[in-house]
């Protein structure tokens, strides 16, 4: 089971480490939208239809060619403050928000000169995309505009040019960062710019070490405690450290304000999602360490072989509920997965039926409780003491110290007697006399007995019986029948030495003698 367990993390973890949780853009959309774009081709007439000036846009960006960019921008009609801003400085901005949120979707853009004409838009107006900060929205617009040769191209609109310094305020980078990424030599890391590699780093490395503080006085604090403190440090040496770790994360890289493509990859979502499952697995741990310290405290073990592969499924349904949730979250259609589930549910299910009925049974066993690991029983001609119960088999003991596991599915449907559950041991012994005893001195004989069962402690009045039984050939049996107080099988055979030991000694005192044939015991 560790194994399996430690395979569907990993895979949980991959999965989780491509998903962007919380965004409006999914992984499949991301995905998707490199699959769907028009490649970028050089025109004639480069900026003739919207999504032929997207593309020439796109193009210089990705350049990093900010005053071929700013070609493709209208400057017309801007007040002062914008224009001493510096085209290049502009478009350089804007490519830097763009690149932070995807307003860009080119497969809803028209590459007819006239742009779509249905879209509440003016006719000379087409949206690339919109832009929301809080109660704000910002659209970023393309607009068709003369170029001076008589023609109209599309450009974009100078509305949007106006809103970027806006735009920068809330979205941007501090100034020191740009004079800190002018410092560090020029590279970029899944799309990240220099400066937010090296902040990412010192983020792990930091978030790691505050988790390790955290941690440290939380072992400080619980080493007061005189119950459950071993219990509270697994749960904080790793699942809370992490679920802090992650915590750290998750807040500082939304400081980072990294490119969509790099958010694919180290979103703040993510962190904090992968923070809740460890914290999760970790209670469940801490779940387990407690009912098994209770149960020892109570006496009460009953089999952690059953309960800890229990726990160990119940992690794997965690981690398979949160692959799932994480495809969800990614935008792809959950229907079709669960029906592949479904599908492969069912050829498991019939591959590993028997293995299924043994699992139910287990249920059973634990559900019923006829049996608990250390007790006395019998099952079929087995003989012996329950060691363990698991999730396949219940492992028992034999007299002669061998071992052998029932099958979980034929230990609950049998019939199954459980020695160890007698809460009284039964006396039983029967005596043949010689014929040539006589009938007082047998009366006399019987009412001694009943007086020795009678005068011990440990010999129960109920069922307490002394009677002359039969007469046959070979003697007169006598049959003396009693319940001995005690669960305990070796204080009962000491008890049960002690009555013989009297009895006979009475038979003894009466001068009678023992017929040499014995009777069957019944």
């Amino acid at each position: 089971m560790k194994p399996l367990l430690r395979l569907l993390l990993c895979v949980c973890l991959m999965g989780l480490a491509l998903a962007a949780v919380g965004q409006e853009f999914t992984l499949k959309d991301v995905v998707e939208s490199g699959s769907a774009e028009v490649q970028s081709q050089r025109r004639e007439q480069p900026l003739a239809s919207p999504l032929a000036a997207a593309l020439a846009l796109r193009e210089a960006g990705q350049r990093q060619d900010w005053a071929q960019m700013a070609q493709y921008a209208d400057f017309r009609y801007l007040p002062d403050d914008v224009l001493e801003q510096g085209q290049a400085s502009l478009m350089r901005k804007l490519a830097l928000i763009w690149e932070q949120h995807q307003i860009l979707d080119l497969t809803s853009l028209s590459d007819d000169k006239t742009g779509r004409l249905n879209d509440g838009l003016p006719e000379f107006r087409e949206r690339l995309g919109t832009l929301r900060h809080g109660q704000e929205v910002f659209d970023v617009l393309l607009q068709r505009v003369p170029d001076g040769d008589g023609a109209q191209v599309w450009k974009i609109s100078n509305a949007t040019v106006r809103q970027i310094p806006r735009l920068w305020d809330l979205f941007g980078y501090h100034p020191s960062l740009e004079k800190l990424e002018r410092w560090l030599p020029e590279f970029r890391v899944f799309h990240m710019h220099n400066w937010q590699f090296v902040a990412l780093l010192l983020l792990f490395v930091g978030a790691w070490l505050l988790s390790g503080l955290v941690k440290w006085l939380l072992l400080r604090v619980i080493a007061r405690l005189s119950i459950y403190r071993d219990t509270m440090q697994r749960l904080i040496r790793r699942p809370l450290r992490l679920f802090v770790f992650f915590s750290t994360l998750n807040w500082g890289i939304y400081q980072l304000g990294l490119p969509l493509r790099a958010r694919v990859l180290f979103d703040s979502g993510i962190f904090m999602f992968l923070a809740g499952l460890f914290l999760v697995l970790g209670v469940i741990e801490f779940i387990l360490a407690l009912y098994i310290s209770r149960a020892v405290a109570k006496d009460e073990n009953y089999s952690p072989g059953f309960v800890r592969p229990l726990v160990t499924i119940v992690k794997i349904v965690v981690i398979i509920l949160a692959i799932l949730f994480w495809l969800d979250n990614a935008g792809y259609n959950m229907a079709t997965i669960l029906t592949g589930l479904g599908i492969g549910s069912l050829a498991v299910a019939l591959a590993a039926q028997k293995t299924l009925e043994n699992v139910f049974g287990a249920f059973t066993l634990y559900i019923a409780r006829p049996i608990k690991p250390g007790d006395f029983c019998r099952f079929g001609d087995v003989l012996g003491v329950v060691e363990e119960i698991g999730l396949r088999s219940t492992r028992m003991r034999k007299l002669d110290r061998t071992v052998v596991n029932v099958p979980n599915s034929v230990f609950s449907s049998r019939e199954l007697e459980n020695l160890s559950e007698i809460d009284r041991r039964l006396y039983r012994q029967k005596f043949c006399l010689d014929t040539a005893t006589e009938s007082e001195t047998l009366s006399a004989l019987l009412e001694d007995m009943r007086e020795i069962l009678g005068a011990h402690e440990r010999v129960l009045e109920l069922a307490r019986r002394v009677h002359f039984e039969e007469i046959l050939r070979e003697g007169f049996v006598v049959q003396v029948n009693a319940y001995i107080d005690t669960a305990d099988f070796a204080e009962f055979l000491q008890i049960a030495e002690a009555l013989n030991v009297k009895l006979l000694a009475a038979i003894e005192k009466r001068e009678i003698a023992l017929a040499r044939w014995v009777p069957a015991a019944g």
